[in-house]
């Protein structure tokens, strides 16, 4: 099952949530249906279905597994074999795949036949014929795709357009991609053309025009370039994301807070940790208990949460739990909790309850 977001590794879910806090700190991956209709996943007795803004059940909790809805259409698992439903429920491309974590984005969805990934239009026909080890949604008429353990770029085609990097994001912002090659990162363009040059440390997609950046010198600080690669915002900060709303989190003296596009602190920084903005509101992390924040900084929904995902379409995610060492003492914690949505004005639209939960806690920085 999958509550609103997808990732390379693993379904981020309650069922299977893997790589949460990147996930957060990256950006996430929603469809694109309008919030009246929006439509948002539940489980119940290991079957899902799907509820709408007001909490009421629209789709029967019929499904093995479920995925986010994007371009009218969702992949749902029957029979342990992959289809797509539309908003009705009805199944409109018959479960034939093996594996699909991502709904369409611009008329075309990645699905696994076998060992290998390719992509169908929405009548269920391959347009690019399964060959890659992995395959992501497009954005921008370009896709991410593993060829081996690289990362390549394709147009609508299914061609490569460059030689493939040892790692990348995952879609094109702003026209624009994040690579690695040989531990430094810059940028390329839709073509493949590094417009960037590949000498940062670290640095994070590009939103709104701008792209945090972890400069490659004795300090080792975080500011922000535009698009020709200029620097904007001095680095200055211990860490920084991405701008969503007008508004970045960043890092100083190991609390978090938020800046404007001029690189003015709006927000104090008096929190443990915090996310980008989305749906007006911004997710933050006090004495590690998770909450939302208003463009003010003052809490719209306080910090009670053991673990949030951040709004969308007017609902967010929220999980009571706790961390759990289950194996040996070199194996990561896991996470167990119950999960439910929220409004934006607090209200458990869907009461948190008992779900299937994989969640492995990332590294301490």
């Amino acid at each position: 099952m999958s509550l609103a977001i997808t990732r390379l590794i693993g379904n981020n879910s309650p069922r299977h949530l893997v790589a949460f806090v990147c996930l957060l700190i990256c950006g996430t991956a929603f469809g694109a249906e309008k919030t009246s209709d929006a439509l948002f996943v539940v489980d119940k007795n290991e079957h899902c279905g799907y509820i709408n803004s007001s909490g009421q059940l629209a789709i029967q909790m019929v499904f093995e597994d479920c995925r986010d809805f994007s371009e009218g259409l969702a992949p749902v698992q029957v029979n342990k074999r992959w289809g797509f439903i539309n908003q009705s429920g009805k199944l409109e491309i018959q479960a034939q795949f093996d594996e699909c974590r991502w709904s369409f984005s611009e008329g075309l969805a990645a699905v696994r036949l076998g060992k290998n990934w390719g992509y169908i239009d929405p009548k269920g026909n391959f347009v690019v014929p399964p060959r890659f080890d992995y395959a992501q949604g497009f954005s921008e008429g370009r896709a991410v795709v593993l060829v081996g353990e690289k990362h390549g770029i394709i147009d609508k085609t299914g061609v490569l357009l460059t030689d493939p990097f040892d790692s990348s994001g995952w879609s094109f912002s702003d026209g624009l991609l994040e690579v690695e090659k040989d531990g430094k990162w810059g940028f390329v363009n839709l073509q493949g053309d590094v417009v960037i040059p590949i000498h940062f440390h670290q640095v994070k997609g590009f939103a709104q025009g701008l792209a945090a950046v972890e400069f490659s010198d004795e300090k080792n600080q975080w500011g922000f370039v535009d698009r020709s690669g200029k620097t904007v915002i001095r680095p200055q900060f211990l860490d920084a994301e991405f701008f969503a709303e007008g508004l970045a989190p960043v890092e100083i003296d190991f609390k978090y807070g938020y800046i404007n596009k001029a690189g003015d602190l709006i927000i104090k920084p008096t929190f443990d940790r915090t996310y980008s903005f989305s749906d007006g509101l911004g997710l933050v992390i006090t004495k590690h208990k998770y909450g939302f924040i208003d463009s003010s900084g003052q809490y719209v929904v306080s910090p009670k949460y053991d673990l949030c995902l951040p709004f969308r379409a007017e609902l967010a995610v929220v999980s009571y739990g706790k961390w759990q060492q289950k194996g040996i003492d070199f194996d990561p914690p896991e996470y167990d909790g119950m999960w439910g949505y929220i409004d934006k004005k607090g209200h458990e639209v869907w009461e948190p309850s008992r779900m299937e939960i994989s969640l492995t806690k990332p590294e301490a920085k």
